[in-house]
């Protein structure tokens, strides 16, 4: 017998990998997010959300804990868990929530991919294993949270062993929690030097939570004004950063300086960052298309950089 439905278990472990952001935010690829990672790209959330508010997601727009969870299993079996049946067709449950936690993350179509294909075959071992390489970048990146996802959905498939297991009822925790740290994180090791790179980190890029970790990440937070400002790594903080050093890197492979500039260095002559001053100036990059597309993608990283840039300056 075909298994259909995501358990509690797999909610749990969705939940573990996604986290929960109450207001709407955009991911490192700039898709306007909510909740569990909904996105208007999804059919059941966004007749969901047109039915309640009246209109699609917008910028702005919030969202209850609980509103979120009761929308997770029909989320996950109608768009994502269907797709897993069809092209999977799994027997065991843990199986089935591992491959809809995948298809959750990455879309329908993972469904159709290598490691599907011999999870469909009943070979788990082989299907771990390709699992492990498959999906762990976004806009071009390597990203630590989605190599650590992989690695316990492909545990998963091949084990049964939930990552979440043992969490009792259905908490939503940050992927990475700088208050809790203990020992050294890949993952935070980027978004210490991505932190560095903006001005508002200057302690070792060690990948250790400490004080200086959490008043950077607290920093950065200030200048976005839809963030908590609580310290913590969560999701929508993730997706800045990241969206913070995609622009850096776009600025520079597309020779516009405005989204470039490293803060620290700026801070460090008592000048403004170049980008700030490209963006004051004629701003000759947005006459070339690819300029203007970065531009565009990045607009939201660019005024809250440039608004960022000139609070410190006000309060200095």
């Amino acid at each position: 017998m075909q298994v259909t439905k995501l358990s509690p278990q797999g909610a749990r472990e969705v939940l573990s990998h996604e986290g929960f952001v109450s207001r709407a935010y955009r991911d490192p690829v700039g898709v306007l997010t909510i909740g569990t990672g909904y996105t208007n790209r999804s059919r059941v959330f966004k007749d969901y959300w047109i039915s309640t508010r009246g209109r699609p997601l917008k910028p702005g727009d919030t969202i209850t804990r609980d509103e979120a969870l009761r929308l997770l299993p029909k989320i996950v079996d109608e768009e994502y868990g269907a797709a897993v049946v069809r092209s999977i067709r799994p027997k065991l449950q843990h199986h089935y929530d591992g491959a809809a936690s995948v298809c959750f993350n990455l879309g329908p179509r993972a469904a159709t991919w290598r490691w599907a294909k011999a999870l469909a075959r009943g070979d788990a071992r082989t299907a771990a294993e390709l699992l492990r390489k498959t999906g762990t970048t976004a806009g071009g990146r390597r990203l630590p949270g989605l190599v650590k996802r992989r690695q316990a959905e492909a545990l998963l498939i091949q084990r049964g062993v939930y990552s979440a297991a043992g969490a009792g009822a259905i908490r939503v925790e940050p992927r990475e929690t700088v208050a809790k740290a203990s020992s050294a994180s890949e993952e935070l090791r980027r978004y210490q030097t991505v932190l560095a790179r903006l001005g508002h980190y200057t302690g070792a890029l060690d990948g250790l939570a400490g004080p200086k970790t959490t008043a950077a990440v607290r920093s950065f937070q200030k200048d976005h004004p839809h963030l908590t400002i609580d310290g913590v790594l969560g999701p929508a903080t993730a997706a800045a950063l990241e969206r913070a050093a995609a622009a850096g890197d776009a600025g520079t492979t597309t020779g516009v300086g405005a989204l470039v500039s490293g803060a620290g260095v700026a801070a460090a002559q008592g000048n403004a960052p170049e980008w700030v001053l490209w963006v004051a100036g004629a701003g000759l990059g947005l006459a070339v298309l690819g300029g203007a597309f970065v531009a565009w993608r990045y607009r939201d990283e660019i005024r809250h950089r440039v608004a960022g840039w000139f609070n410190r300056r006000a309060s200095a």
